[in-house]
């Protein structure tokens, strides 16, 4: 046990393993995401239905919904591209999460949307082209390793038509300033979170202040199962982000704050990128 817990409080190197899959593809862990996503009372997995309100109304504002062609990506159980459907786009949401895509598909009947649902990993599978706009939101760009990013940048480049749009969100350094390291345990901390089973549950929180990422890292000890969960998140500042999105050969058009549409200030949540092709 004791080179069990040594070895989970071991510092490990940045994105050195990666299980964001597991979240969203184990059976049980997925329907608790779900239920996550719909609870009004937290932003831990989507953020307030009034928010994101907010956000598919600057959209709209700022791009222009109805009529474009639309591809929200990790679109989760549609919350987004719902709001987009409904203000007049042709929206395709592309997840891996099969338990919110039957949710997303679901909503989509119940309120007579015609939404295009794949189930699709957006870093490895086909995604549509001929797009006029992409999406990617609440920071799913921060938790991939820069390589995973570069590659992401570059397959929306080629989803989108010329003069198209990606729009996502990133954390910021600001936050990170914010994030401190701590470890807890628990019984059952999260209640039936990790397993309907009786379980404990080790956390560490571990932070690189050089490159600004932040791991928080769990272990999940059943009667009949054990599971490491490693959660990244890269933190930008608009200098570090200008970069990587100029690697790709996107133009970046504005920096925002994504609760509004305004411009970005350190003041701010996190930063909207908006970047066309």
């Amino acid at each position: 046990m004791y080179s069990d817990l040594n070895e989970f409080n071991r510092k490990p190197e940045p994105f050195s393993r990666y299980t964001t899959d597991m979240l969203w593809t184990d059976p049980w862990i997925a329907q608790q995401m779900l239920k996550v996503h719909l609870d009004e009372s937290t932003d831990l997995a989507s953020r307030r239905s009034q928010t994101i309100d907010d956000i598919v109304g600057w959209f709209d504002r700022k791009i222009g919904l109805s009529g474009k062609k639309v591809c929200d990506l990790g679109c989760g159980p549609g919350l987004y591209a719902r709001r987009m459907a409904a203000r007049g786009a042709k929206v395709i949401g592309v997840d891996f999460s099969a338990v919110s895509l039957d949710y997303a598909r679901s909503e989509a009947a119940v309120h007579n949307l015609d939404i295009e649902y794949r189930k699709a990993d957006y870093l490895i599978d086909d995604l549509p082209d001929g797009q006029d706009v992409v999406s990617l939101i609440w920071c799913d760009f921060c938790t991939l390793p820069p390589e995973k990013r570069h590659t992401l940048l570059e397959r929306i480049k080629g989803m989108l038509n010329p003069g198209g749009t990606v729009v996502f969100d990133v954390s910021t350094t600001q936050q990170f300033e914010k994030r401190r390291e701590v470890m807890t345990y628990g019984r059952r901390p999260m209640g039936d979170f990790w397993s309907p089973d009786d379980h404990f549950c080790f956390q560490t929180t571990f932070l690189y202040g050089q490159d600004k990422i932040a791991l928080d890292r769990y272990l999940i000890v059943a009667p009949e199962r054990r599971l490491e969960i490693f959660n990244w998140m890269q933190y930008f500042d608009p200098e570090t982000i200008l970069s990587e999105v100029d690697g790709s050969g996107l133009i970046v058009e504005e920096l925002v704050d994504v609760m509004t549409g305004e411009p970005w200030t350190p003041e701010a949540g996190e930063i909207a990128v908006i970047a066309r092709v």
